[in-house]
């Protein structure tokens, strides 16, 4: 991470609500918020108790999917 920005490990530039793949085999919508900055939630139906569980951004360790 550098300047407000985030990056997956190909380098790509990732923005709030990308969904990445991480080394684990989670996909995770990029999400920011001022208290925590980036983090990760995983994907799952709304509604779900994992929705709103934050998770680390590790850019080494993950990969973009779909870019929204």
């Amino acid at each position: 991470m550098k300047d407000n920005m985030i990056f997956d490990c190909n380098g790509i530039s990732l923005k709030e609500g990308d969904i990445v793949h991480d080394k684990w085999g989670y996909d995770l919508i990029v999400s920011k918020d001022d208290k925590y900055g980036w983090y990760g939630k995983l994907v799952c139906e709304s509604g779900h108790s994992c929705e709103n569980i934050p998770y680390s951004l590790n850019e080494k360790d993950i990969t973009l999917k779909v870019s929204v």
